[in-house]
């Protein structure tokens, strides 16, 4: 039953929330993430490595910001209204669901969104999304599979194609940010140098108008090229400084505060360790420039300083790498954008390098002004204005350059991000999965079933099956069926078979008030069973008891008085329960006189003795409940009291207290012919049975046999026969 009940409740548990549970589906897509070598375009010094850009990726698509996106994009979009994730869809339920939930008591509303949340409901939406999204990748490749689930399968397609529209959008503003800002300085510059060169052309016009000087002598051309050559070197590598100076802004108002820490430090890092190879470059720089200059750019001694040049570039290059490595492998690559830091990294050393290179130009430029000074001072005047107008217009072609340059870049450039294919709604729902969920409901329901029934017999110290009894080497006289257990309805209207009336029922007096019934039979098998076993034909005396109390050995011994008085056979039924008597009660006599009336000299037996409305069938009841019940059982007139009875009757038993409790039933054992011993099924301690057993042993006591009451089919284990025999032939009558 235990088994059963436990199953059909974990079953019907599975079966409500399989059923109530709303459905969940999920919609997939595939995008494609190429690499973009080029992403990095000032990068040039060797500083590209292996990145696992795919996790960065990934984390890109997790983030807080990229959902928040989403939603807001969500929040502008005309579907906002009718979308389980921001709680303005109602769920469409089947008939049945809508009875096992009562939800047609409930009143649906219609639930409107506006349109400016505030920051706290965008954190919640932004966050129930995200716990919505499985983002995974498969090794060896560039694929990152995207799901959404939701209870709608058509808002689940909605929500992630709408996630890959913002990436994407997120991704392409990445990818020409650097360009767009470099574009829009470039602009600002250029419109300075324009005006800067007209200035100076109209400044050199004038002056040649003026003083008629329209060419050098080849001395003062070589110097003036020379010295403009010089400048306008060193003035396109203060460019170029600036250049580097704007995206290393740029990049740099992306990092987050710990991550401008982060590369501050490494950067510091790399200055202080690479500062000697630096002031190598910076005098190989120089003594490049000078020796080219004299020497031309072809002579041994300017390939002999290259070479020497390369390879401290190089030095400097492994070292950078090598430091830019350890800095920022102490930080979590999901906290922190490496790409991002390694460029703020690298344009401090790019803008290091140009720094040494324009030093130098610096100095041939200084060297060449002293030139230039010795000119007589209409030369001078004349070459210095020439000077600054070609270096202004060698400066504003640089730049003009540099803004091509990045218009073409911002221009090509794409998103890296491919979508293989467009999230489609998928109308079979991942849960939940009913045909598993029931399997797994009849399996946890069975074992769990069997797990506590396991449990509760582990820990039940009662007698519950007549194995238990036959291990012990104790005869079964008879199996006693629980009064109300029988499943149809007997012909005796006196048999009242209610529950609530067990305990009345168990002192009733079953074989005489319904001989036909399987209980009465099996009160008579218990009187076949003690005659088979009687050694002998004088009086036969039987004590019946139990280990415990509530066993029901007085509904025993009364009902097997009645089945010797119906034999013909003249019985006597003696109350020696002197603690708690109830024989009286039972057959409806007055307690007193009784038994102790006789033992403390104040009755006779006559006076003692009742009839009962039972023929062949006396009781003598207990009397007036003594304080000293064990020593009033052992006296002499005990003796007495059995030698005059055993004369007059067939059959003599005696109801005595529980064994377990008092020593009454061991007094009055060794006057005694037979003893049987009542054991409850599901009631009788298994511990209080062995001490029962031990006690006799130990007093060199003999048990008869052992009476099982209270027997169901379950305790009937191994006589099911026999039990059910009798059930089915006498309800049939």
């Amino acid at each position: 039953k235990i088994i059963a009940c436990i199953f059909i409740f974990i079953l019907t548990i599975t079966f409500y929330i399989t059923f109530t549970t709303h459905s969940i589906y999920r919609s997939s897509t595939t995008i494609m993430v190429n690499e973009d070598k080029n992403s990095m375009s000032l990068l040039d010094m060797g500083f590209n490595r292996e990145r696992n850009f795919i996790e960065n990726e990934i984390n890109i698509l997790e983030s807080r910001t990229t959902s928040e996106l989403v939603i807001k994009k969500l929040l502008t979009s005309n579907s906002k209204n009718n979308l389980f994730l921001f709680g303005t869809k109602e769920h469409e339920n089947s008939l049945l669901k809508n009875l096992l939930t009562l939800n047609f008591l409930s009143n649906k509303k219609n639930i409107r969104i506006d349109s400016n949340l505030s920051q706290i409901e965008i954190n919640r939406y932004t966050n129930k999304l995200r716990k919505s999204i499985q983002i995974s990748n498969e090794r060896l490749n560039d694929a990152i599979k995207i799901s959404i689930e939701s209870y709608d399968p058509y808002e689940a397609a909605m929500l992630i194609n709408t996630v890959i529209e913002v990436f994407r959008d997120r991704d392409l503003e990445w990818a020409t940010g650097e360009m767009s800002h470099l574009k829009e300085f470039l602009y600002s510059q250029l419109d300075k140098k324009e005006i800067e060169l007209n200035e100076i052309e109209d400044k050199l016009k004038s002056f040649q108008e003026k003083e008629k000087i329209f060419g050098l002598d080849d001395n003062s051309t070589i110097i003036l090229q020379n010295l403009t050559e010089f400048e306008t070197e060193y003035n396109n590598t203060l460019a170029s400084i600036s250049i580097i100076e704007e995206k290393d802004k740029y990049i740099t108002n992306q990092l987050t505060n710990d991550e401008k820490e982060l590369s501050k430090r490494v950067s510091n890092t790399i200055h202080d360790r690479l500062l000697a190879l630096k002031n190598e470059m910076s005098i190989l720089e120089g003594e490049l420039i000078s020796t080219s200059t004299k020497y031309g750019s072809n002579h041994s001694a300017v390939k002999d300083i290259e070479t020497k040049l390369k390879k401290v570039k190089n030095n400097i290059e492994e070292e950078t790498r090598e430091l830019i490595l350890n800095g920022i492998s102490v930080a979590d690559p999901i906290m922190y954008r490496q790409s991002l830091m390694d460029s703020s990294i690298s344009f401090k050393a790019i803008k290091a390098n140009l720094t040494s290179k324009a030093n130098a130009y610096r100095k041939l430029v200084d060297e060449y002004d002293k030139k230039l000074s010795l000119l007589p001072a209409k030369v001078l005047e004349y070459t210095r204005l020439e000077r600054v107008r070609a270096i202004h217009a060698e400066t504003y072609s640089f730049m003009r350059h540099k803004l091509e340059e990045s218009r073409i870049g911002e221009a090509s450039k794409i998103s890296k991000i491919r979508v293989v294919d467009r999230a489609i709604p998928n109308l079979n729902p991942v849960k939940p999965d009913k045909f598993r969920n029931i399997l797994l409901g009849i399996l946890v329901g069975i074992f769990s079933g069997l797990g506590i029934a396991m449990i509760i017999e582990l820990f039940d110290r009662t007698i519950k099956s007549i194995e238990q009894i036959e291990r012990r080497g104790l005869p079964i006289l008879a199996l006693i069926p629980a009064i109300g257990s029988e499943k149809k309805k007997y012909n005796s209207k006196k048999y009242i078979k209610k529950n609530k009336k067990v305990e009345k029922l168990q002192r009733r007096l079953i074989t005489h008030e319904d001989p036909k019934s399987p209980i009465a039979e099996s009160y008579r098998s218990l009187r076949t069973s003690l005659m088979y076993t009687k050694k002998d034909k004088k009086c036969n005396m039987i004590l019946v008891s139990s280990p415990g109390p509530g066993e029901g050995k007085t509904t025993t011994i009364a009902n097997l008085a009645i089945t010797y008085a119906n034999l013909g056979k003249k019985t006597l039924l003696v109350d020696s329960d002197l603690r708690k008597p109830v024989i009286h009660n039972v057959f409806l006599k007055d307690k007193t006189p009784g038994l102790t009336s006789y033992l403390s000299n104040n009755s006779s037996i006559k006076e003692i003795i009742n009839s009962s409305d039972i023929e062949n069938l006396d009781i003598v009841t207990s009397g007036v409940i003594p304080p000293n019940p064990s020593e009033i059982l052992e006296s002499g007139r005990m003796n007495d009291f059995l030698t005059e009875v055993s004369e007059e009757y067939d059959v003599i038993l005696f109801d005595s207290p529980p064994l377990i409790a008092v020593t009454d039933a061991y007094v009055l054992l060794k006057h005694i012919n037979q003893f049987i011993l009542v054991i409850r099924a599901g009631i009788t301690d298994r511990g209080a049975l062995e001490r029962v057993l031990a006690a006799t042993k130990q007093a060199n006591l003999d048990i008869t046999g052992v009476v099982m009451n209270a027997m169901t089919e379950e305790h009937a284990y191994g006589a099911g026969y026999y039990y059910n025999y009798y059930q089915y032939y006498y309800s049939e009558k």
